[in-house]
C-alpha cells in the first residue's frame, strides 16, 4: 500500500502550470513539523519540507492557497528521475495528491474543516 498523509503549512505559494493538453498541475511544498525527545530529555521540533503535486481541477484549486496556509494532503509517494544539464541523474521524491484540504480555523474561528478542495477525479500520474 502506498499512502501518505501530511498535515502542515505551505512553505511557499503553489506554482500552477498547464500541460500542452491544457491540464493543470500544481507544485507546492508542505512544511510538516514533528516533535521528538533528544538524549537529554528535551523536547525538540523537526520540520520536514515535503514536495507535493496536484493534477487537474485539484491542482487549479490548490493554486488559490497562499504561503503559510495550513493544509492536509493525502496521496501516494512517487519517485522519478531525470538527467540534469551536467549529465548527472537526479531523483525527485514527491507526494502525488489525491486530496488536499485547507483548514478554515484561522479564518473563521471554527473547528478545522478540510473539505475545501476534495479529491482529484482524474488521478493520472506523469
Amino acid at each position: 500500500m502506498n499512502s501518505v498523509q501530511i498535515l502542515g503549512n505551505l512553505a511557499r505559494a503553489p506554482e500552477v502550470r498547464f500541460t500542452k493538453t491544457g491540464r493543470a498541475v500544481a507544485s507546492f511544498n508542505v512544511a510538516a513539523t514533528s516533535e521528538y525527545v533528544d538524549g537529554n530529555g528535551e523536547v525538540k521540533e523537526q520540520t520536514s519540507f515535503v514536495n507535493c503535486v496536484a493534477w487537474g481541477k485539484l491542482g487549479e484549486a490548490v493554486g488559490n492557497l497562499k504561503k503559510g496556509n495550513r493544509c492536509f494532503v493525502e496521496g501516494r509517494l512517487n519517485t522519478r528521475s531525470y538527467e540534469a544539464k551536467d549529465g548527472q541523474k537526479r531523483y525527485i521524491t514527491e507526494v502525488i495528491a489525491n486530496f488536499v484540504g485547507q483548514s478554515l480555523q484561522a479564518q473563521a474561528n471554527e473547528p478545522s474543516n478540510f473539505d475545501s478542495f476534495g479529491n482529484d477525479e482524474q488521478n493520472i500520474p506523469f
